[in-house]
């Protein structure tokens, strides 16, 4: 089962401008993402998806000093973008990973892999973020390709064009969902995302080092 990730990243953010390459506890917040994924998937499965806007150039250019494969394409029509992105970096399954989540989990994307496997990569879509029971920060989604394909991307409205995943929940009764639970309780109050500059200060002062890939 041929597993790919797709790093979802902009610089336009609304509330903190170019946040995903801001510097958090020594590296750029996207460097702490693709370094925890890639405890877990091959690093030439990874891709960072941002736009073809001049205002991504700085993440294209950071992939290109990384040597991570960097795919562009539009600004807001996201599922149109990891469809594209599907075309040039083939793969059964894909994870959907957001780059201001520096505290994701690598277990989490193992937890999931496993899942997949022991369903004989029947499910449609392995989530932990149907029923919310992980940080924010940490929530991951891993998609099956052949079942994504079969969007029509000429149904979806802006929302579900911008975020990717909302028509499977939306529609969950058509697809094989499987939801994870955080073993640890719920944790779903508990924010670990960067969306403010407040939450860099938060989060340098109370960083917690990744987990050790089991």
């Amino acid at each position: 089962m041929l597993t790919g990730a797709f790093i979802q990243a902009r610089m336009s953010s609304s509330r903190f401008p170019g946040k995903v390459l801001a510097p958090l506890h020594g590296k750029p917040i996207l460097r702490h993402v693709t370094d925890r994924v890639a405890l877990c998937i091959r690093p030439s499965l990874i891709t960072v998806l941002t736009s073809r806007e001049e205002s991504d150039d700085p993440i294209a250019a950071f992939c290109q000093w990384l040597n991570i494969p960097v795919f562009r394409g539009s600004l807001d029509n996201v599922f149109l973008r990891f469809r594209q992105a599907l075309e040039i970096y083939p793969c059964d399954y894909f994870f959907r990973i957001t780059a201001d989540s520096p505290q994701l989990r690598p277990d989490i994307l193992q937890r999931m892999l496993l899942v997949a496997m022991q369903n004989g990569g029947e499910c449609d879509l392995v989530t932990n973020a149907l029923v919310r029971s992980y940080p924010v920060g940490q929530s991951v989604e891993l998609i099956k390709t052949s079942t994504f394909l079969t969007i029509d991307p000429e149904t979806l409205d802006s929302q579900e064009e911008e975020h990717v995943t909302p028509y499977f929940y939306r529609n969950h009764k058509q697809f094989y969902i499987i939801n994870l639970e955080n073993p640890q309780g719920d944790q779903s109050e508990v924010h670990l995302a960067v969306d403010t500059l407040e939450d860099i200060q938060r989060l340098e002062r109370d960083w917690e080092p990744h987990p050790a890939s089991k």
